[in-house]
């Protein structure tokens, strides 16, 4: 028996004459989960951001720069890297290293990724600047040797900002490449995503198929969880991440998340029992690997294409889900992880009546109080977004939740993050089962 169907249960039981309430209530939810308000875009979104039809995009010129003397060596030519052109421009004090960084295409947010590697024939101290075409910096520089591609520091004491958007920063470089990016590359390209599961020790507990492939036919992973596949389950827990490229901080809280799902304590085993996992773990692979600052190769922002669903990475999520509508699962909850400049939820509006109703009001203060110094913060919204949050509750009539994570939080505090928000979830879940059985 699913878990709606034991809340119904347990309430018609106690009270017969709730009987016609609940025939009532019930078709009253379900007109507003077939609700024909259309969707619109939110206040900071840019021009027509929900015109989801393909367009041009800026593809860079993959190459390797050089330039002065003693040499410096700029490339683009790997995995995930951003620059669309560099060169050295003299000063009256020290010449500067100008990177130049241009987005996909336009009008777009403000989320300028940039990743290069940087070198040169003689040790010696460069002076750089990141500038970007119609945006403001916003991600602190990373750096890691090309040796210890795991191993990143923060260059956040040696940048100064200017007026225009751009940054400054000082570097030490010599023949021994280094990347400098807005965030760690790898682990948290697709390669590494790849191995993730074998390499965090999970591999035994999931299925991973590919739902359908990108416009550059990159595939879109599905990782769903396989074991105690004897016991019936009581509801399917949907995760969605990486629609926006550069938010890694929240892809990171996914990752984090889903292992401690994946974990092999009484909690996660109870947890895994009766529920049904389904995630998406990287939904824009194209974006990622061409360094994009919010798109996907067709210049789409996928978190506004959950209404017509033209582009084919929404499109293979919504074809390997629908039919769940309809199916053996129950989906009780679902949730998008995003990066922004705080720690925020953005849940549905506690006035929406949803399969567990308000379930992320009630979650939410176990996250807060889990992690004091995040200073999370929650503003609901009215589910009237093509966002993959409300397509959730317009399909399955359940809660959903949009997760938004700080984007320079340490990897320790999302690592606490994930971990303790997948915790106080599943023993909320298990809360709420064991309460309709009663």
């Amino acid at each position: 028996m699913k878990l709606y169907s034991r809340l119904f249960s347990s309430i018609t039981s106690h009270n017969p004459h709730a009987y016609l309430l609940i025939v009532l209530f019930g078709g009253l939810f379900l007109y507003s989960c077939s609700t024909t308000e259309p969707f619109s875009g939110y206040s900071y979104d840019p021009p027509d951001v929900t015109d989801t039809q393909d367009k041009e995009i800026l593809y860079q010129n993959k190459r390797v720069i050089g330039f002065g003397e003693p040499r410096i060596w700029i490339s683009n030519e790997f995995s995930g890297a951003r620059v669309s052109d560099a060169w050295l421009a003299s000063g009256l004090v020290q010449d500067t290293v100008v990177i130049r960084i241009k987005p996909e295409n336009a009008p777009i947010n403000n989320s300028p990724w940039y990743a290069f590697q940087i070198w040169s024939d003689q040790a010696h101290e460069v002076f750089i600047r990141l500038s970007y075409e119609g945006a403001r910096h916003r991600y602190i520089p990373k750096i890691a040797s090309i040796t210890e591609p795991t191993n990143w520091n923060h260059l956040q004491d040696s940048t100064s900002y200017s007026a225009d958007g751009s940054v400054h920063f000082n570097l030490q470089i010599g023949t021994d490449k280094q990347l400098i990016a807005a965030h760690p590359i790898h682990p948290n390209n697709i390669e590494a995503l790849e191995e993730y599961p074998e390499s965090h020790g999970f591999a035994s507990k999931i299925v991973v198929d590919t739902v359908g492939y990108s416009h550059n036919n990159r595939a879109i992973l599905q990782w769903q969880s396989q074991d105690h596949a004897e016991i019936e389950k009581e509801g399917l827990l949907l995760l969605f991440s990486r629609q926006h490229p550069p938010e890694v901080s929240g892809y990171r809280s996914f990752l984090y998340f889903f292992n401690r799902l994946m974990g092999t304590d009484e909690l996660a085993q109870a947890f895994r029992s009766k529920f049904h996992i389904i995630a998406y773990p990287m939904m824009n692979p194209d974006g990622v690997e061409q360094g994009h600052w919010r798109h996907n190769s067709k210049g789409i922002d996928l978190n506004r294409d959950w209404e017509f669903f033209r582009q084919p990475e929404t499109r293979s999520v919504r074809d390997a889900l629908s039919p769940l509508a309809y199916g053996r699962y129950n989906v009780v909850y679902g949730i998008d992880f995003h990066s922004t400049n705080e720690n925020v939820f953005y849940p549905i509006n506690e006035e929406v009546i949803t399969g567990i109703d308000n379930f992320t009001q009630r979650w939410f203060p176990y996250v807060a109080e889990a992690n004091p110094e995040l200073n999370f913060r929650s503003e609901e919204f009215e589910p009237n977004s093509p966002i993959a949050k409300n397509w959730v509750y317009k399909t399955f009539g359940t809660d959903a939740l949009t997760f938004e994570v700080e984007d320079e939080l340490s990897e320790e505090a999302i690592q606490s993050l994930g971990h303790s928000a997948a915790e106080s979830l599943m023993k909320l879940l298990l809360e709420e089962l064991l309460a309709a059985e009663q």
